[in-house]
C-alpha cells in the first residue's frame, strides 16, 4: 500500500516543477518534501524525480502521480454524491486560449454554479493540450485533435472560424501594394507563440511564401489588442473580431475561414460531475455559441 501523503508530493512536484512551490503549496517545509521523495524512491527502488536544470518525473514517477491524480478525483466524486459540501469539486483541465476568450465561460457558467466546482485551468495551444491528458496532469482537454488515446472518450464540440485582420491605418500602410506577397513580407504578423503554426500554415496553403517579421504574444486578448492598435496584423477568432469590426480590415476577404475543429477528451469513469461537464461541451447550446 502506498502512502499517498508522498504520491502527493510527487504530484505536486511533477505540477510545479520545483521542490520549494510544492513545498509551501502543501505547507510543509523543503527539507520535508525532499525527504519524502527520497522515502518513496526507497520503497519504490527507482529514481521517480530528475533534477537538473529543468526538473521532470521519470517514467515510474510520473506513472505514480497519475495514479494519485485520479485517486483524488474519485474521492472528490464520492464526498460529492454523498452531499459532503467542505471542500468543493476540483477539474483540472486544459483549455486553448481562444476559447477561454470567447465562448467558454458563457457555456460553463451555471454548471460552475449550480455543480460547485473549481475549475483548475491550464491554457495550452489547441493543437499541443492533448499531451497534458496523455502525461495525466489533467481529467480533461480542449484541443483539435481527434484522436482519442487508450482509456479517454472524444467528441466534437464545434469549429472556431478564424480569418486574417488589422487596423485601418496598418492596412493602409503595409496591404496596399499590388504584390501581395511583398506585403506579407514586410508587414509585422503576431502570432500566439512559437508553437503556433496556424498563421504559416494558412499563408502557405495560399500559396505565398512565409518570411515575415512577427511579435509574439501569448495572450488571446492582448493579441487581440495589438492587432486593434495596428501594431501587427494576424488571424483572430471571428467571435473575438466581431465587437472591433469597425476597427479591422479583413485582409484577405475573398478567402475563406479557416476552421479550427476543437474536440473535447476525458477520461473514463473520472465521475459523474465531469461527465456532466461533458455533456454540456458536446451539446449544441455550446455549439451554438462557438457558431
Amino acid at each position: 500500500m502506498f502512502d499517498y501523503k508522498l504520491l502527493e508530493s510527487l504530484e505536486r512536484i511533477g505540477a510545479l516543477k520545483s521542490f520549494e512551490a510544492a513545498s509551501q503549496e502543501l505547507n510543509i517545509t523543503q527539507s520535508a518534501i525532499s525527504q519524502r521523495i527520497t522515502n518513496l524512491e526507497q520503497r519504490v527502488g527507482s529514481i521517480l524525480v530528475q533534477r537538473g536544470k529543468t526538473l521532470s518525473l521519470t517514467a515510474t514517477g510520473q506513472a505514480l502521480a497519475n495514479h494519485v491524480i485520479k485517486v483524488k478525483q474519485l474521492e472528490l466524486e464520492l464526498k460529492h454524491l454523498m452531499n459532503d459540501s467542505v471542500k468543493p469539486h476540483a477539474l483540472k483541465i486544459v483549455v486553448n486560449a481562444d476559447s477561454l476568450a470567447t465562448w467558454w465561460f458563457k457555456a460553463t457558467k451555471e454548471f460552475n454554479l449550480t455543480h460547485d466546482v473549481m475549475f483548475d485551468i491550464m491554457i495550452e495551444d489547441q493543437s499541443r493540450g492533448l499531451k497534458h491528458l496523455e502525461e495525466g496532469l489533467v481529467l480533461g482537454c480542449l484541443c483539435s485533435s481527434d484522436k482519442p488515446l487508450n482509456g479517454t472518450r472524444c467528441y466534437f464540440v464545434g469549429n472556431m472560424e478564424y480569418r486574417f485582420y488589422c487596423a485601418h491605418h496598418f492596412y493602409q500602410r503595409y496591404f496596399t501594394h499590388p504584390d501581395r506577397q511583398h506585403s506579407i513580407n514586410q508587414a509585422p504578423a503576431i502570432i500566439f507563440g512559437s508553437a503556433d503554426k496556424l498563421h504559416k500554415q494558412t499563408l502557405q496553403q495560399w500559396g505565398y511564401q512565409t518570411h515575415y517579421p512577427y511579435h509574439i504574444c501569448p495572450s488571446s486578448e492582448g493579441l487581440a489588442h495589438m492587432v486593434t492598435n495596428g501594431q501587427g496584423y494576424g488571424l483572430l477568432p471571428v467571435l473575438q473580431a466581431e465587437p472591433f469590426n469597425e476597427q479591422l480590415v479583413d485582409i484577405f476577404p475573398d478567402q475563406p475561414g479557416i476552421q479550427v475543429p476543437l474536440y473535447w477528451h476525458y477520461w473514463h469513469q473520472s465521475g459523474s460531475v465531469l461527465d456532466k461537464l461533458s455533456q454540456l461541451l458536446v451539446g449544441e447550446r455550446t455549439k451554438g455559441l462557438i457558431r
